[in-house]
């Protein structure tokens, strides 16, 4: 049951085409007329709008709902990355700050012709997280000499 089938199921004189926005009773207060906006947005969540100006929060209490009501599932466990695929990620994420950071030191000592000691000291933490980023995504690197010989 979609989050907008869960409420209209719920509310009184429901007015409106098929996929919304549709009208309805306030079930949060004494309505006569239909004074509820029910509006569905295209990510599939419920939009509540009382124009006597009752929360969502009293309209879905009154109704025996809760927020989460409002929003459609979570994607399936089959769309959602695996481990793998998330490490792969993170391994990547941490390739690419510490490429871009040693790219800045390198830039730092190429200017002014000099390495400082805690620029050598970033320098060998940088190629340690990347070594640690490899190892954890699985990936061997090729050493250049080697990729000549290939």
């Amino acid at each position: 049951m979609t989050p907008a089938e869960k409420i209209l199921e719920r509310l009184e004189g429901v007015q409106g085409r098929e996929r919304g926005p549709w009208m309805a009773r306030c079930p949060a207060h004494h309505d006569r007329t239909a004074s509820l906006r029910i509006t569905l947005t295209d990510a599939g969540v419920v939009l509540l709008y009382c124009h006597a100006g009752c929360g969502a929060a009293d309209i879905l209490e009154s109704v025996g709902l809760c927020f989460f009501d409002l929003y459609p599932p979570r994607e399936s466990q089959q769309t959602r990355p695996t481990p793998v695929e998330r490490n792969a990620r993170l391994s990547l994420q941490t390739i690419a700050h510490a490429a871009l950071t040693a790219a800045t030191l390198l830039g730092n000592v190429a200017r002014t012709r000099r390495c400082s000691e805690p620029q050598a000291d970033l320098a060998v933490r940088l190629a340690l997280d990347i070594k640690k980023a490899l190892d954890a995504a699985g990936i061997k690197p090729v050493v250049l000499s080697e990729r000549k010989r290939a």
